[in-house]
């Protein structure tokens, strides 16, 4: 994610000048920074210390780190905002736990408090079968002139409404030895209106939803985004 700012737009076209802002799985910051480098307040909780670690090495004026789970954290503050990036939702895995989540979220919000995410909808594209698996791979150049070969696999567990994605990463340095590299992640597959019910169920009220970076309006079965704010009631 170095270098990627495209959903940044969408937090600042929401955001009040100089909130308090609270931001679940700030990974090493990358977006924590972009927010106080424009005078919010930010804490970040993450439940990896070694991102966190990383987060810390780089300018935290403005900045507060956490290691915290985001589906059970409690703090002794309220904020203006809190922001849950980047589908960082689905890979909680379960609804019991985006449950948790969001009503942790309610009940850190100051009164009228304003909720910002970004979730990934599965069923706006093609969605691997059962037994059937999908396989895509990049190809990056280090700074040194070696390459990293990046392999995805891809498959679907119906019952369960799970994407499970294993994630390969062939690293070969233009001198020394190489190594390979591998971690899963489960992404939740719900539905737009199963996400709705859970936002609702919260205590929130849906605000706006946006279908990509451009904020142009959600098209429920056509967009794979969903950029959503909502208003703690």
């Amino acid at each position: 994610m170095t270098g990627f700012d495209a959903d940044l737009g969408f937090y600042l076209s929401a955001l009040e000048e100089r909130m308090d802002i609270l931001e679940l799985g700030c990974g090493s910051g990358r977006l924590t920074r972009a927010l106080a480098a424009r005078g919010h307040r930010v804490t970040g909780i993450d439940i990896s210390c070694e991102m966190l670690a990383r987060a810390s090495k780089e300018d935290t004026t403005n900045i507060t780190y956490l290691c915290e789970d985001m589906a059970n954290f409690s703090l002794q503050k309220r904020f203006g905002a809190i922001i849950i990036p980047y589908n960082t939702l689905n890979l909680l895995g379960e609804p019991g736990k985006v449950k948790d989540c969001l009503q942790h979220s309610r009940n850190h919000l100051q009164e009228n408090g304003l909720l910002l995410l970004e979730i990934f909808l599965a069923n706006a594209q093609p969605v691997p079968t059962e037994n059937a698996k999908t396989f895509q791979f990049q190809i990056y150049t280090t700074p040194d002139g070696g390459k990293i070969i990046k392999e995805t696999l891809k498959h679907y567990r119906e019952e369960e409404q799970l994407i499970i994605l294993r994630e390969r990463y062939r690293v070969r340095p233009a001198t020394g030895k190489g190594e390979d590299l591998s971690h899963s992640m489960k992404l939740l597959a719900l539905p737009h209106a199963a996400w709705v019910r859970l936002i609702t169920a919260a205590g929130f009220t849906i605000t706006t939803q946006y279908g990509d970076y451009s904020l142009s309006p959600f098209v429920t079965g056509k967009d794979s985004r969903l950029l959503l704010t909502a208003r703690a009631q």
